[in-house]
């Protein structure tokens, strides 16, 4: 099991090496039983997304800012590698 905690602050990179910025918040979807993480707020959008709160009058975000769930190619201690 993965925890919040552990993704949090995480440096993301592309399979090719390029940084894109850390892992700053979360986005999840609630099921009537479940809550699924859907992506990863990170760089520059997502800090500013946690500070305003991220709900739904925090402001448009990039796509460039959100990282699919789908994306990511390996979780590593700190490191989260994603497809380019």
């Amino acid at each position: 099991m993965i925890r919040a905690s552990d993704l949090l602050g995480c440096v993301v990179h592309t399979e090719s090496g390029k940084k894109v910025g850390r892992v700053h918040d979360l986005r999840a979807k609630t099921t009537e039983s479940d809550c699924l993480l859907i992506g990863l707020m990170v760089g520059r959008g997502g800090m500013l997304a946690r500070l305003a709160g991220g709900g739904a009058g925090a402001g448009p975000t990039r796509g460039d800012d959100v990282v699919p769930w789908e994306a990511i190619t390996h979780l590593e201690d700190g490191q989260i590698t994603i497809r380019d």
